[in-house]
């Protein structure tokens, strides 16, 4: 079975250290090819993430690097393919092919500095979905750090509109909550939430309320569970079994085409115990195996995003 995993930061930690090689086994990094060869992934999305101590006037700069990282670095020598369209989906999830595709998304609106028109560069050079926040405001909208958080701005407004024209997903992860219902109100195409979990199971602030959940499932959307040990738990030791939990609640009200992973590696510096980096995917893939059909983990590993991908790419 292929992967599609909505969300890593492999490319923050390679701009931040240049001595890293994607293609060494020993890398330090949670994705690197090995891992992903190993694991099957047949699509990885790979975050531009713009730290906030990048002053605003460099943010947008910071994102270029990111993406001659992802070009230079990543993608180079054609084993590893940008995916921009359906085409490209369908290319690298060929059970046949040996190809493994990677796709750029933008984490928080930062990078584009409150301009249309930077919007439009990055999707031009790759970039196919959209997070409109970190966990701080920006010129597009709060995140769910901020006090007294507040919806879109008019700027996030009109952002929403023009990825909606261009046909790029839609990500509400680290969105406040006012934020996020503009976002379902809004948008005209099916959104994500590339890594976030269940508050029910576990209320931490990055995690989605049963409303929320029930609102993506409404809008055709996606929910990544994601493998950030304190989204799942606050065990110290936090294990597949403990992810499954948020599965089985999601399951519970008829989420079981909007499931798939967004593992959020190399954006954290503690791992589950047993899911460790990409090249462990198989280990989720065996146990989700024991415990259902094969149909629907089919669905979660990949099928939900695809057909998410299919209607957004229209």
């Amino acid at each position: 079975m292929k992967i599609i995993d909505a969300h890593c930061d492999a490319l923050l930690k390679m701009v931040e250290d240049e001595t890293l090689d994607f293609y060494k086994k020993d890398s330090h990094l949670h994705v690197h090819y090995e891992n992903m060869k190993r694991s099957k992934i047949g699509l990885q999305a790979f975050a531009l993430f713009i730290p906030p101590s990048v002053p605003v006037s460099h943010r947008f700069e910071y994102a270029l690097k990111m993406i001659d990282v992802f070009y230079e670095r990543v993608v180079k020598d054609g084993m590893i393919i940008p995916v921009y369209s359906r085409k490209d989906v369908n290319l690298v999830l060929d059970p046949s092919s040996k190809l493994m595709g990677a796709m750029l998304t933008l984490e928080g609106a930062d990078a584009l500095q409150g301009s249309l028109v930077h919007l439009r560069i990055l999707h031009r050079l790759g970039v196919r979905a959209l997070g409109f926040t970190w966990n701080h405001r920006n010129e597009a909208a709060d995140g769910v750090e901020e006090p007294n958080a507040g919806g879109l701005s008019h700027f996030g407004r009109e952002l929403l509109q023009e990825a909606n024209r261009l046909k790029i997903v839609l990500d509400v992860s680290h969105l406040a909550e006012k934020g996020f219902w503009d976002v379902i109100e809004l948008s005209q195409s099916p959104i994500i939430a590339s890594h976030s979990n269940c508050q029910h199971i576990h209320p931490h602030r990055r995690n989605l309320s049963d409303t929320q959940l029930q609102a993506i499932i409404k809008n055709r959307g996606v929910i990544g569970l994601t493998f950030v040990p304190y989204f799942i738990t606050n065990k110290e030791r936090v294990t597949i079994d403990d992810l499954l939990r948020h599965l089985d609640h999601l399951l519970s009200f008829g989420g079981e085409d909007h499931i798939g992973f967004g593992s959020d590696f190399d954006g954290i510096s503690r791992t589950m115990a047993d899911l460790q980096n990409t090249g462990e995917y198989q280990l989720l893939v065996d146990t989700l195996l024991r415990h259902y059909r094969e149909d629907q983990v089919r669905k979660w590993l990949s099928e939900n995003w695809n057909r998410l991908l299919f209607e957004t790419f229209g």
